[in-house]
């Protein structure tokens, strides 16, 4: 860690996240700039630089992720504050529920069937055991061995939030079909499983030391004192205003206000949802992967700024020929009040014309044309 937070760079870095989410930064050379250019996941990185056993041994995740903090800070002058994320995809808590969860070499984990194929097994589901389940002790061990062997903070795992886990437990077909015919025992269901999720952050929390309000990593972000957790909702930007709101709304309050308060995030355009979204008062930012529409998150924006609520707006950044573009439109269309820009360099994944795609790029060249873009 050679004393980085001891550094006046730490310092500055935490103060200008304080002062964007407190809406007192007006000038685009001082907006928090957080470049991710060694991810947690693996998905766009180099097969070639992913260690075949990342998911098997806690050593050689922390290796990876240290290896990449380390090359970060000596090559890259930005905002971002550093964290180790036990990560193991996006499915981890319907495997504990008792979705089939597959890990293939060198690619992230996800699901492969679902738990609840039977209307009435929803009434079986129980909070998991998360100190025995397979899925929840590897993330707990992986938590155990970062503190035991490294110096760097500690975040939770991926936390998918109540509706985007229920879609992965039952399917998306039976949720929605259930939700339509069956809205008792799906009330039951997000009951039962927002309940969980709370329960699994506390005890996460309790193994890496991070405060309840506090949150170390929320996408490269750690956010200010207060704002405990974070929550993805990808999943929202395919259900109905009314629909999200009958069933996601209700659980809200409490999924964030457990931790004080926090950040939701979402892939893509969710905008039918900001009536929804703005009305908890526990949600104290939003993250959104704009996918290079930077029309898109202008309302976001404009909505968020009404109630002093934090815009983290980022992106898989586009490909090459598209970058400079995108950078200028953003500059002369976001607003800098309240607002943090958080950017993933990935060698092998970018955007085109708002579409992921394959690519290759110098991770650190990027990162630096970023930064002298608005920094200058």
């Amino acid at each position: 860690m050679n004393g980085y937070f001891n550094s006046s760079r730490y310092k500055a870095s935490k103060d200008r996240i304080k002062k964007a989410f407190n809406f007192e930064i007006d000038d685009f050379r001082e907006v928090p700039l957080i470049l991710q250019t060694n991810s947690y996941w693996l998905t766009g990185h180099d097969p070639e630089e992913i260690p075949d056993d990342y998911f098997d041994d806690p050593r050689s995740m922390l290796e990876f992720q240290e290896t990449g903090i380390e090359e970060h800070l000596e090559k890259v002058d930005d905002d971002y504050i550093p964290y180790l994320m036990p990560w193991y995809g996006v499915a981890l808590m319907s495997g504990a529920f008792g979705s089939k969860i597959v890990f293939p070499k060198k690619i992230d984990p996800s699901c492969a069937s679902f738990s609840i194929e039977k209307l009435e097994d929803i009434k079986k589901i129980n909070i998991p055991e998360f100190e025995k389940n397979f899925f929840t002790k590897k993330v707990l061990d992986t938590i155990k061995h970062f503190k035991d062997n490294s110096g760097w903070p500690i975040a939770i795992t991926d936390p998918q939030g109540t509706l985007a886990c229920i879609a992965l437990i039952v399917g998306y077909k039976n949720l929605f079909y259930w939700m339509n015919d069956n809205p008792e025992e799906i009330d039951l269901l997000f009951e039962k499983v927002n309940r969980s999720l709370i329960e699994w952050v506390k005890i996460q929390k309790k193994y890496s030391g991070e405060k309840i309000d506090q949150c170390n990593g929320a996408i490269n972000v750690t956010l200010p004192k207060g704002l405990g957790v974070w929550w993805a909702d990808d999943d929202s930007v395919i259900l109905s205003p009314e629909m999200y709101k009958r069933f996601v709304m209700p659980h809200y309050s409490k999924l964030f206000g457990s931790f004080g308060s926090g950040m939701l995030h979402w892939c893509g355009n969710s905008n039918h949802q900001l009536d929804n979204i703005l009305n908890v008062k526990e949600i104290k930012a939003v993250h959104n992967y704009i996918l290079g529409k930077v029309d898109d998150v202008l309302e976001v924006q404009n909505r968020t700024k009404e109630k002093k609520i934090c815009l983290v707006a980022g992106d898989i950044i586009p490909v090459d020929e598209e970058l400079d573009g995108y950078l200028k439109e953003i500059k002369e269309k976001l607003d800098p009040r309240g607002l943090v820009l958080q950017f993933t360099v990935s060698p092998k994944l970018g955007i085109k014309k708002g579409q992921y795609t394959e690519t290759t790029r110098d991770v650190m060249k990027s990162a630096q044309r970023i930064l002298n873009f608005f920094r200058n």
